[in-house]
């Protein structure tokens, strides 16, 4: 039974892994992409994340349309979505058909993210969800890092439009090897479900009453999504952080250390991998009792990063180094965000809506992350830019994340 559980797990998590890569894999084709089709930094940074567009626009409504639905399959259909999408976008000749192929790889995407924690959740065994939960946020870092290393490798080798072919079929084989999963058996618990969520704590209304239907009452449903909204909104900074770096850093390596395109997204991937060692640290934190609230203010140590591995000083070393803080907090603090879904819900028919709050938010930071900062490198006309924006929107997501977790005893 426990091998049995891990399989499952695992092809969730590679689902995930298979979704995120469609970010990573524009990174090291992303100076091929400006000199081939003429596009800017600024649409680059759009290409890069606007796969996460329409988590950031209808995250929340697509989990309720997806909620009586089997998981598995709407987990198979998201994956197959994003491999078509991902072949057209490799015969792009410009940038809105470019830009379309990846909007409607968005839509695939969103469908995984939101589809494969509530996989997890259904699988049960509360001993070993904590640990589930924190293992699956590793999966945009792992995604990304795949997307850029492998990426590289391959477009050094055949050309970016080959390079994006090959992502595709790989995760079309990805949808088809998802078909093992369990089916209905694993979907979320129904509306009538009633306490906590795992074994999250059961936090009282304003009134000081306990919520007893979530029925006909928009207040207490409002308070209810009070805190998922705030680890959302944490969460869409720390999105924002990492996209950005693993969007502009080839890009910088390029123009301050004259590294070749491939190689640049192959060190960016490398560095985005070795911030997984940050999941699994936060998973081992978390079962030995370490306070969340805690692990989230590590999050101010991306933006020290980001000073360094952006400031054009002290050599590629110092900028390499700084950068891997960067991806080992960032995992740190994502793979805490997805261990706390069940402690910041009521009951676990709110764990649905949750993950859409917090999937949508995300994306919002995902999406807009890696445009806004370009937009300001530019206007500043120096990298050194990076790292004072970044401060000051993981600084507001530190208050946020805190604050959603409260004084709530985790699991």
């Amino acid at each position: 039974m426990r091998h049995a559980y891990w399989w499952h797990f695992a092809l969730i998590y590679l689902s995930g892994v298979m979704a995120a890569t469609s970010i990573g894999r524009i990174t090291p084709v992303s100076i091929d992409l400006e000199n081939d089709l003429g596009l800017s930094l600024g649409q680059v940074g759009l290409v890069a994340s606007s796969v996460t567009a329409v988590a950031a626009v209808l995250g929340l409504a697509v989990s309720v349309a997806l909620r009586p639905l089997d998981p598995r399959r709407t987990l198979i259909g998201g994956l197959v979505v994003m491999g078509l999408a991902g072949l057209l976008v490799s015969r792009a000749g410009g940038f809105p058909l470019l830009l379309g192929g990846r909007l409607v790889e968005s839509v695939g995407y969103v469908v995984v993210v939101i589809a494969a924690p509530v996989l997890i959740l259904g699988l049960g065994d509360d001993e070993r969800r904590t640990v589930a939960l924190a293992i699956w946020g590793t999966f945009m870092p792992v995604g990304l890092a795949l997307g850029a290393f492998g990426g590289g490798l391959l477009s050094g080798g055949f050309g970016w439009r080959t390079s994006l072919a090959v992502a595709a079929a790989v995760t079309l084989a990805m949808a088809a090897a998802a078909l093992r999963l369990p089916g209905a058996g694993a979907r979320e618990a129904g509306p009538e479900a009633e306490g906590p969520a795992g074994r999250a704590t059961v936090t009282e209304s304003h009134d000081g009453a306990k919520d007893r239907d979530g029925t006909g009452d928009r207040w207490a449903r409002a308070r209810r999504l009070a805190r998922p909204v705030a680890l959302g909104a944490g969460f869409a900074t720390i999105s924002a952080t990492i996209v950005t770096f693993v969007a502009l850093y080839p890009t910088y390596l390029h123009d301050e250390f004259d590294i070749p395109t491939a190689a640049a997204g192959t060190l960016t991937g490398s560095v985005s991998f070795a911030g997984v060692a940050g999941g699994f640290a936060a998973s081992v934190l978390l079962r030995r009792g370490v306070r969340m609230k805690y692990l989230f203010t590590a999050a101010l140590l991306m933006p020290a990063g980001a000073f360094a591995a952006f400031g054009s000083t002290g050599g590629l070393g110092i900028s390499m180094t700084s950068a891997v803080l960067i991806a080992v907090t960032n995992e740190l603090v994502v793979a805490t965000v997805f261990a706390a879904l069940p402690l910041v819900v009521r009951t676990s028919a709110d764990v649905g809506v949750a993950n859409g709050v917090v999937a949508q938010l995300g994306s919002v930071g995902s999406l807009a992350g890696p445009p806004l900062v370009g937009l300001v490198v530019t206007a500043a006309d120096g990298w050194w830019a990076v790292g004072p924006t970044l401060l000051v929107g993981c600084a507001v997501g530190v208050v946020l994340l805190r604050a959603a977790v409260g004084t709530g005893q985790q699991v």
